[in-house]
């Protein structure tokens, strides 16, 4: 088989520390591909070093996407398409719609910003051939390049790979941009999760065809302590936004009357409110707000700390790595059956609960679990789980291979 070069479409990775769950899969990646090329998006921060045959270009956009000072006369004082962006504000009245028209103005800034980088977009343009395969990690902002590049080299063999706020149109308004354009120059489209492939399958049969399910995966890093009866300890890890409903969990906390102990790793938009809330939970419920932790240290807390329940009570997601994580370590989880959840969540691990869950409903789900924390099988269970289904060994041995097979 003739080499091929893998080029991949990255929103910050390798700079900064986010994405962190595409340094498994780089390592897979690079054992299949003798040339590798990550074209970031963005990116202000330090390089996370790469293997010699990878080669890392300068981010197309020197700041973050979210500096709006910076975003809004970089994608409008430029002379990047712009007539398909118009067309499609009107074909699908998008006018209508307040928050659509938010949505869609993002999306025009992004794209016309780093379309505008000539001598990035000349750069990638000149490795893109029919010896070159194109993945995007996302199905949004860079991938939108691709049809613009078929134009140039119609023979390259693109992949699109799906999550969750680049795939589910209700957490964006009901709307993402730019998927007519998208969609017809996507050769392979895979996703993370069986529910997310049927999601994109069923609204868009026209146009979404070579569904691929290549799950997400985490390394093999250990297995959590298993504490003494006692207190009992939670842990969430997830960014403070809405669509995580934090709160939801604070108030489920003030419902139990039992001992426990609730650690939240990561920070974000709520945390004055969160941080507020945490100060009417009663005596019996202490709360450890860790803010930000590297995910290497968010491992060597499960590799060190005693943890009784993994909780996630989002609204929305795709699989979530966050789980994967606690599968891996064998902590039994709680979690709603949002996006995929339900894939890898269930009653042999856990708890699956309803997404419209309330805070009366939530709290003996707590303590339900609580008292199946003594079966013996409830840990083994959750770290069988991850070896069957978020093993990255087995996931990303997969994946690389199908890309490498293009």
């Amino acid at each position: 088989m003739p080499d091929k070069t893998l080029i991949l479409l990255t929103e910050s990775f390798p700079f900064g520390t986010k994405e962190t769950f595409l340094e498994s899969e780089m390592n897979f990646l690079a054992d299949r591909f003798s040339a590798i090329h990550i074209f970031p998006l963005h990116g202000t921060e330090s390089c996370r070093p790469q293997a010699s045959h990878v080669t890392v270009h300068e981010p197309f956009l020197p700041f973050h996407i979210k500096d709006q000072r910076k975003l809004l006369p970089a994608g409008l004082l430029n002379w990047s398409p712009l007539a398909f962006m118009f067309r499609e504000f009107f074909l699908r009245s998008v006018y209508k719609h307040p928050k659509q028209i938010r949505v869609w103005l993002a999306a025009l800034l992004v794209f016309r910003a780093a379309f505008a980088n000539k001598e990035r977009l000349s750069e990638l343009s000149s490795l893109v051939n029919d010896q070159s395969v194109l993945y995007s990690y996302w199905g949004d902002k860079l991938a939108v390049f691709i049809p613009f590049l078929r134009k140039i080299s119609p023979g390259f063999t693109s992949v699109v790979r799906f999550h969750g706020t680049d795939l589910y149109e209700e957490r964006k308004a009901g709307y993402i941009p730019f998927r007519s354009v998208l969609f017809p120059t996507i050769d392979h489209f895979v996703f993370i999760s069986e529910d997310g492939k049927k999601y994109l399958t069923r609204k868009y049969l026209q146009w979404v065809h070579n569904q691929h399910l290549f799950r997400l995966g985490v390394p093999d890093q250990g297995i959590n302590p298993q504490g003494k009866p006692g207190v009992l300890h939670l842990v969430s890890c997830s960014y403070m936004v809405p669509v995580k409903r934090i709160p939801l969990l604070i108030e489920a906390l003030m419902l139990i009357d039992m001992p426990v102990k609730w650690t939240h790793i990561g920070s974000g938009s709520q945390w004055e409110e969160v941080d507020r809330l945490v100060k009417k939970l009663p005596q019996n419920v202490e709360a450890e707000l860790m803010g930000a932790l590297k995910n290497s240290e968010v491992i060597e807390y499960y590799r060190q700390t005693p943890i009784d329940i993994f909780m996630n009570v989002s609204e929305s997601e795709g699989v979530p790595v966050s789980i994967m994580e606690a599968l891996s370590f064998g902590i039994p989880v709680i979690a709603t059956n949002a996006g995929g959840t339900g894939e890898i969540v269930d009653e042999a691990v856990g708890t699956l609960l309803p997404v419209a869950i309330t805070a009366d409903e939530l709290a003996p789900a707590i303590i339900q679990l609580q008292q199946r924390l003594q079966e013996s099988h409830l840990r083994q269970n959750a770290r069988n789980r991850w070896k069957e289904r978020c093993n990255a060994e087995q996931q990303y041995t997969s994946f690389a291979a199908f890309l490498r097979s293009l």
